[in-house]
């Protein structure tokens, strides 16, 4: 890789000793000069520079001013700066350090700068350019791939948001573009599916597990007359059937809410997620679906328990992943009885627009961990399903 050092002094004897340090010590390097704060500028638009060497006493616009100018610019702030001045500008130089500049060193220039300090300053400044622009490439990629993961986690959401018996309003913020937290909706035969599950970790490797979870969960359902807890007991066995590494250390070990609608009753089954809430619009009150599990693709004998509830025309069922209520290292995980609370304050917009509804209970929440010097560092996945 050959690299473009620009020497900018007003002195022309300044420069050409410097261009001669660094051709003489330097491997695969050019030269461009200017004599002033300006031709900088015009440079470096024009041409690539991968290392500036600066006089800070220059005409037209001094060393001070461009080193401000190159640091503002979005296109230009990421090229090292090595300032020069001499020895009695030293406060000067500390002041360039604290703008942006990478080193510095005073003139004049002793054997020892001239053979030792200024070319190993320059070569240090060269690799550290480099190596940013291998990080910055590495980020752009992964960036671009997790764009694809996430269209494709998109195109596998439900298709449909209305079916015979029920209303489906879905919401999903993955902390890293793409995450393990998932949801499906399906009707089969007049049976409305529908799951939300959490797999451990963040990013791609939980992506792709959340992939593999959804489709096993549409396998299980095709079964006539399957119920929840056989759905959940039908994917832990596929887990270690499949997957080799299957247990406490694999990347598909996952919470989940399995529940069938159908005629007007909610079958469920829960493995370790947080519980749903229910809205009873009779009564006008609200409960937790509450129901203990154990996780999926930890053990490979683990059974679960099929619960039922009645439901009634425009109740709605709340479903969500921990990342809602759970935020940092120290957060309680058993914490959901937030989110009963906060669903209450909000009831007007659960009732009459659960869109809104669920932008407004993850904005409460994202403002609670705010409050509380806290991010949402974990995936958020939201369903809410209304009965017709």
């Amino acid at each position: 890789m050959r690299y473009r050092i620009l020497i900018a002094d007003d002195a022309a004897l300044n420069r050409k000793l410097i261009k001669n340090i660094l051709f003489h010590n330097l491997e695969n390097v050019e030269f461009e000069e200017a004599e002033n704060g300006q031709q900088v500028l015009h440079i470096v638009d024009q041409v690539k520079i991968d290392l500036i060497i600066l006089d800070l006493i220059m005409p037209v616009l001094d060393g001070y001013e461009t080193l401000k100018k190159l640091k503002k610019s979005e296109k230009f702030h990421s090229i090292p700066v090595i300032v020069n001045s001499s020895i009695t500008e030293i406060h000067s130089i500390e002041q360039t350090l604290k703008e942006g500049a990478i080193d510095y060193f005073t003139k004049p220039l002793s054997e020892n700068d001239m053979n030792i300090i200024l070319p190993l300053k320059a070569k240090n400044a060269l690799l550290v350019y480099e190596q940013t622009h291998i990080i910055d490439d590495l980020n752009k990629h992964i960036s671009s791939e997790l764009s694809h993961a996430n269209a494709f986690a998109k195109s596998m959401l439900p298709k449909s948001n209305r079916f015979h018996e029920v209303e489906l309003f879905i919401k999903y913020y993955p902390s890293l573009g793409i995450g393990g937290d998932l949801f499906d909706c399906v009707e089969i035969d007049g049976r409305v599916h529908f799951m939300v599950a959490d797999v451990t970790g963040h990013g791609i490797a939980a992506g792709m597990a959340s992939s593999m979870v959804k489709i096993l969960y549409r396998k299980s359902i095709e079964r006539p007359g399957i119920l929840p807890d056989q759905i959940l007991e039908d994917m832990n066995r596929s887990i270690f059937q499949y997957f080799d590494f299957a247990g406490k250390d694999s990347y598909v070990v996952f919470t989940a809410f399995v529940g069938i609608i159908e005629n007007n009753e909610l079958l469920f089954s829960n493995a370790g997620h947080p519980y749903p809430i229910l809205y009873h619009s009779t009564t006008d009150n609200f409960e937790e679906i509450h129901q203990e599990g154990f996780l999926v693709g930890m053990l490979d004998d683990v059974t679960y328990q099929t619960g039922s509830i009645l439901l009634q025309k425009n109740d709605v069922i709340f479903l969500y992943t921990d990342g809602l209520f759970c935020a940092g290292a120290d957060c309680d995980f058993t914490g959901w009885d937030r989110v009963i609370q906060a669903s209450a304050q909000l009831k007007k917009a659960l009732t009459e627009n659960p869109e809104e509804f669920l932008e407004e209970i993850y904005y409460t929440f994202h403002m609670i961990h705010k409050s509380s010097q806290k991010d949402f560092n974990d995936d958020v996945a939201m369903m809410l399903i209304r009965l017709l």
